[in-house]
């Protein structure tokens, strides 16, 4: 086991409970060759005859001449494997997942940068590629969704571009485009229904935001959250204020991390310094609330020692406890954290990043098991059943709580952690059907709340 850093906080007591979830990270394991640079990770669950099939997707290559390449991390005899390119003369980058079933790039094959889709499953591509944008080179584009926006962003020359995403028979399409801002903007990201960017404005880098909001769903006047002269590295890990308060917009700063809520303008506060580490680089956030209990929160960063560059995970922010999960002497960069297997009651996280080779970029990746409930509320729900399952097409889901147990909320979420369906209603019956007729097919996970508490059962879409 990696060494364990931990540094005082006044909150440790009032945060023992969450620090017991933190686990074991593997060992460091390459998962990319050491001859070409490997970038830009994308990970999906599929279901592969009844196993859970974990496929990453990423970039490889130079400049100028990148490919999209795939590999099943869960299978350690998987090869890597080029998905789409080969043609010298054009750049391909930027891999993104939506719902599990479209992989989003974007390209230069007509000069400037656009946006493509193309359907996948678990043996590869299905069908051809179809393009989403054709204004000024399109990039660092965005993708995400739940039950009441497909929300996506990109960048077009300076201009940030919001749009909602649509399943259209076996593509996807764009509507309702809207330019959110439209000078000097950068990397956007977004959740939900909130927008975030750097702007460049004399010289100095600001992060702004934009949101949608109840009940005209605009977006909103872009606002600042802040204004330095090195902002870099934005990730945001939630904006939902439905479950409460957390630092979910994080960045970099002047060899710091900065965290602020998602939702609102609120003051940034950097990260407590860790004893050892003199520069703290490029933070991912990322949150576990789909599943647990709780609210805890982690993020990853590059932290700069005398000798090295290591990846860093802390487990919630105000707890203090942080992981250095690779501890050599190469250097380590750009993590990412990403969901991973569910196997009740564990739920996996992992972490992939660069490692510096012989020249070259290599990606490696560590992982952990988190609990995902205390089991307290689960043992009185064991009678509850999700049924029918495997779920075929054009059936109902249907919920059959224990008796004397009625049930109070209904959320549907894909493993990539999007929230697909939320049903919140009075009781009337001990049972409750769920239409996911729309959804294709894949797993999902359903997490019930009932008068006994709450549980979540895992179901497979034919």
């Amino acid at each position: 086991m990696k060494t364990l850093l931990i540094f005082l906080s006044i909150l440790l007591c009032t945060v023992s409970l969450k620090s017991q979830i933190i686990e074991d990270w593997t060992t460091p394991v390459a998962l990319t060759d050491s001859t070409s640079n490997n970038s830009n990770p994308a990970i999906v669950l599929l279901d592969d005859n009844g196993s859970q099939a974990l496929i990453m997707f990423y970039e490889k290559g130079g400049l100028g001449s990148r490919q999209i390449w795939w590999k099943n991390i869960s299978d350690p005899s998987a090869e890597e494997q080029m998905l789409i390119g080969g043609w010298p003369e054009v750049d391909y980058r930027n891999p993104q997942i939506r719902n599990n079933a479209h992989l989003i790039f974007e390209c230069n094959v007509f000069g400037n940068y656009d946006i493509f889709g193309v359907a996948f499953d678990v043996n590869g591509l299905v069908g051809e590629a179809f393009q989403l944008t054709n204004t000024e080179y399109d990039e660092n584009a965005f993708f995400c969704g739940n039950s009441y926006i497909d929300a996506c962003c990109w960048e077009s020359e300076g201009k940030i571009i919001a749009a909602k995403l649509q399943l259209s028979q076996d593509t996807l399409k764009l509507a309702e485009n809207e330019i959110v801002d439209s000078i000097n903007c950068l990397a956007p990201v977004c959740r939900q229904n909130y927008i975030a960017w750097r702007k460049v404005e004399n010289g100095e880098s600001h992060i702004y935001f934009s949101k949608k909001s109840y009940p005209d769903y605009q977006w909103s006047v872009p606002d600042t959250i802040i204004s330095t002269n090195d902002n870099t590295h934005l990730s945001l890990s939630r904006a939902d204020p439905n479950y409460g308060e957390g630092y979910n917009l994080c960045w970099q700063a002047a060899d710091k991390i900065y965290f602020t809520e998602a939702w609102g303008p609120s003051p940034p506060i950097s990260t407590p310094e860790i004893p050892g580490i003199e520069a703290y680089f490029e933070p991912a956030g990322f949150h576990l609330i789909m599943l647990l209990d709780y609210f805890p929160e982690l993020y990853a960063f590059a932290g700069q020692t005398d000798t090295s560059r290591d990846i860093y995970i802390v487990d919630d922010f105000v707890s203090g406890y942080v992981l250095n999960i690779t501890d050599d002497t190469l250097v380590d960069k750009n993590p990412g954290l990403f969901s991973g297997r569910f196997d009740w009651p564990y739920y996996e996280v992992i972490s992939i990043w660069q490692t510096e080779i012989n020249g070259y970029d290599v990606l490696c990746h560590s992982s952990a098991w988190y609990l995902a409930t205390g089991g307290i509320e689960e043992d009185e729900l064991t009678g509850l059943t999700v049924s029918p399952n495997p779920l075929g097409e054009n059936q109902t889901l249907t919920i059959h709580p224990p008796e004397n147990v009625l049930i109070e909320n209904v959320q549907v979420f894909s493993t990539s952690g999007a929230l697909i369906q939320k049903i919140s209603f009075a009781p009337q019956s001990q049972q409750f059907q769920i239409e996911l007729k729309s959804v294709r097919p894949g797993v999902y996970f359903i997490k019930i709340e009932t008068s006994r508490g709450r549980t979540i059962r895992k179901v497979i879409k034919l």
